[in-house]
Formats: structure tokens, C-alpha cells, sequence
């Protein structure tokens, strides 16, 4: 909105053109993906969560971790026969498979 704002005061008369007006106030303007796009704002659309890229990483690392003791101890299927009866609650939906055949 304010760049809006700072257009519609740009005087043509004073500057050669409005790209040179943002240029000197030292805004980049170009064109994005949502340009042709109305009721979309940039600001508008989902920013990542990095906390929650953290936790993934976190989980992921700690998994490499806890599958490295049942192997340790030979103790494989039995960790896959708990993963499985796994008890379901919000949020988490029990596995059907076992630890080891799981990719993702």
C-alpha cells in the first residue's frame, strides 16, 4: 500500500518515469509471479515456519539415534512390533507399517 501511495503522489514532471522515482528512493520494483493476480498480496501469502523445520530436523535426527540401539542389541523387530501398537490419539495416526519400511 504505501509504495500505491508513494506512486500516485509520483509528479512525472520532477522524474523521467516511476521505476526511476522507486530507484531513487532506493526500492526495487519488477514484476513477480503475482503481478496478474488480483486479490493476492505478497504479504499476504504462508511464510515457512522455521521452528517447525527445526523440530523436523531435531525428530529426524533423534530417530537416526534411537534405531541405531535396537540394531545395536539386535533388538529390531522388537522395536518394530511396539512402533506398530503405537496407541492413536489427535494428531498422530498409527503406523501400519513397520519402522524400518517407512520412508517418510
Amino acid at each position: 500500500m504505501r509504495y500505491r501511495e508513494k506512486a500516485l503522489r509520483h509528479e512525472p514532471a520532477e522524474e523521467a518515469g516511476i521505476a526511476q522515482y522507486f530507484q531513487r528512493l532506493g526500492v526495487k520494483i519488477g514484476n513477480n509471479e503475482f503481478i496478474g493476480l488480483d486479490r493476492v498480496s505478497p504479504t499476504d501469502l504462508h511464510k515457512p515456519d522455521f521452528l517447525h523445520n527445526i523440530y523436523l530436523a531435531l525428530f529426524k535426527h533423534m530417530m537416526k539415534w534411537v534405531k541405531v540401539l535396537p540394531k545395536k542389541h539386535k533388538r529390531q523387530q522388537r522395536f518394530d512390533d511396539v512402533w506398530k501398537e503405537i496407541p492413536p490419539y489427535p494428531g498422530f495416526s498409527v503406523a501400519k507399517k513397520a519402522n524400518r519400511e517407512i520412508t517418510q
